[in-house]
């Protein structure tokens, strides 16, 4: 059972604005090993760019797509060539709305083409959830289960957000079983309540059941657990990134 890669996502998006390269070389100190989202290593020269994040100890833990660069192909094509130079397996759409089934079956349709475009370059399609695709049952068949049924396994993957699901009713672990053999990767994200959206703190300090979480991610092969707050709660972003990695690690998670 290998233990997951630990990556980042937002939180220390301040301070990289103001030293970009002195905030990742921090991020890898703490102990982190990659970051999703890489829109600064595609200015200037890319090949230089990732060589030097990699010197650093950080790899790209998957590039982003939208629905318009999805149902584009040329624009569907620079996205490929963009994770190709970034040296990450995955391209990752972020979430969609659920208004009915007949759209799911139409999104799976897109979903389905532009997954196989990717695969056929040796990346992988994922599907990063929310809480809505939880919330949302048809013929009490979770959204986000109907995606899964009607796309092939080789054709999309899924980024599961274990706070998300918590927040849509569901069991991350429960979830993170069912979908063995489609999830790349995990969003570790916590929530100090879930009456409302919002309530976001630093991972290990709130209701998600991380520790369940991670190993049912570990047995079913999860390859990054990256590490999210949508918004910062009493922390700076540094302090945030720092927290959540020393209670991994005294848990240990790591």
């Amino acid at each position: 059972m290998s233990r997951p890669k630990l990556g980042l996502i937002g939180i220390v998006n301040e301070e990289s604005k103001q030293d970009f390269w002195g905030t990742m070389q921090r991020i890898a100190e703490i102990g982190y090993e990659g970051i999703e989202g890489s829109g600064e290593l595609l200015n200037g020269d890319v090949k230089a760019n990732v060589a030097r994040f990699r010197e650093l100890g950080l790899q790209v833990a998957t590039h982003s797509v939208n629905k318009e660069q999805l149902r584009d192909p040329k624009a569907l094509d620079r996205v490929i060539g963009e994770a190709l130079a970034l040296q990450t397996k995955d391209v990752t759409f972020w979430w969609d709305v659920v208004d009915t089934r007949e759209q799911l079956l139409r999104d799976a349709e897109l979903y389905n083409a532009a997954g196989a475009r990717m695969k056929a370059e040796g990346l992988r399609f994922c599907y990063h959830n929310h809480a809505h695709e939880f919330e949302r049952a048809f013929n009490g068949v979770y959204s986000l289960d109907i995606l899964a049924e009607h796309t092939d396994p080789a054709h999309l993957y899924f980024r599961l957000d274990v706070a998300w699901i918590t927040l849509g009713g569901a069991d991350p672990a429960h979830i993170l079983r069912k979908m063995a053999g489609r999830v790349p990767a995990i969003h570790l994200k916590d929530v100090y309540g879930t009456d409302e959206v919002g309530k976001w703190t630093a991972v290990g300090t709130g209701v998600v059941n991380i520790q369940a979480s991670i190993e049912a991610a570990r047995e079913i092969g999860v390859e990054w657990m990256t590490v999210e707050q949508d918004q910062l709660r009493n922390l700076t972003g540094i302090e945030t990134a720092t927290v959540s990695y020393l209670n991994l690690k005294e848990q240990g998670l790591l």
